[in-house]
């Protein structure tokens, strides 16, 4: 007779996955196979955590629907949420000031720009200003035809468009004028967003990591 061999023991304290193109298809909703997954890996003792670059206000729908209380970094690294309690454990905003100054020097080349700011909090209401295009999605957004009104509030980002420069040249653009004050990431189809400098996804989860007492080796991340 053969010796039973033991069951392989899962290497990972923590599973980190991104949202959009990873643990999420086209219609927002997840796989009964990634579900699978999952919950393979939570019954293999390890915890799962969602990382995105998408804000709180526009992940909570995504988490209600898999039953998700544990914690997720939202925003690009800026917001550490905890989802049973409902509440952000973290939340990193902007320095308006520099912002400004950032779309001052970039507009100075470039010409005007199409803005857009996302307040911060739970809530996460999106400041429209003139000419810039919404991007579907379940998002608050409130049209806003005075500039100053995009930095009147606390913001976490900027959302950066321009009538005739594709998303890959004002990214490059904003990047090389203002890359010494904020950081800059195309996340997606016609969103350049403006964000902290310095500011990750990986900064977001190593905070979280901290909190749940995982190191960087026990921990695995898809996207």
């Amino acid at each position: 007779m053969s010796p039973v061999r033991p069951a392989p023991v899962f290497p990972y304290k923590l599973v980190a996955t991104d949202l959009d193109g990873t643990l999420l298809r086209p219609d927002d909703t997840v796989s009964e196979r990634t579900r699978e997954a999952l919950a393979a890996a939570t019954a293999a003792g390890a915890a799962h955590i969602v990382v995105t670059g998408r804000s709180v206000a526009r992940t909570r729908h995504v988490l209600d629907d898999l039953g998700y209380e544990g914690i997720a970094v939202c925003g690009q690294g800026a917001q550490v949420y905890h989802a049973r309690e409902q509440r952000l454990l973290t939340s990193l905003t902007m320095d308006r000031r520099l912002a400004v100054l950032a779309i001052e020097k970039i507009e100075a080349e470039t010409g005007p720009l199409h803005l857009a700011a996302a307040r911060d909090g739970l809530d996460g209401q999106v400041l429209i200003g003139p000419g810039y295009q919404v991007q579907d999605g379940p998002l608050a957004s409130v049209p806003s035809t005075d500039r100053d009104s995009l930095w009147a509030e606390p913001i976490s980002k900027v959302y950066l468009q321009h009538p005739t420069l594709g998303d890959d040249e004002l990214a490059a653009a904003a990047l090389r004028i203002a890359g010494d004050l904020v950081g800059v990431v195309m996340a997606g189809p016609g969103v350049v967003e403006l964000l902290p400098l310095g500011l990750s996804k990986a900064t977001g989860l190593s905070l979280a990591a901290r909190r749940l007492g995982t190191k960087g080796a026990e921990t695995i991340a898809f996207g």
